[in-house]
């Protein structure tokens, strides 16, 4: 299945692993990219977002209403497996049980898990995630 991934490489990773980002429902890669994928490379670290399949650019949006966490899994698992080395998996919402789900047969460098905060506008971060 062919996965959109959005990618800011850092020429100054070095060794760091990468930071692997799992969207939320009604979302896709898109959403990491305007605040955290620029600011981790700019902090040294190299970041990917990943569409879940029936979302964004990625395949399977004729599928999407039988998707299932098992096949968002094995989504993760095929970007996860193009990497230079194990990523820090950040999920938010539903990325964030998928990504919990990953960590139940496969290892990771670490996870961040961010839950959905019903407190947040349209176009406005709150201090807590900047």
């Amino acid at each position: 299945m062919r996965l959109e991934v959005i990618a800011r490489e850092s020429s100054a990773a070095g060794s760091r692993a990468p930071l692997l980002f799992v969207h939320g429902s009604c979302h896709a890669a898109w959403c990491w990219e305007p605040h955290f994928l620029d600011f981790f490379a700019g902090h040294g670290f190299s970041g990917y977002a990943v569409s879940l399949r029936g979302h964004g650019q990625s395949d399977g949006a004729e599928r999407l209403r039988w998707a299932s966490i098992s096949d968002y899994v094995c989504d993760v698992k095929q970007v996860e497996a193009t990497l230079p080395r194990p990523p820090v998996l950040i999920g938010h919402s539903l990325g964030g049980l998928v990504v919990q789900k990953y960590l139940e047969r496969h290892r990771a460098a670490g996870a961040v898990l961010l839950p959905w905060y019903g407190g947040l506008q349209h176009g406005k971060t709150p201090a807590l995630l900047q």
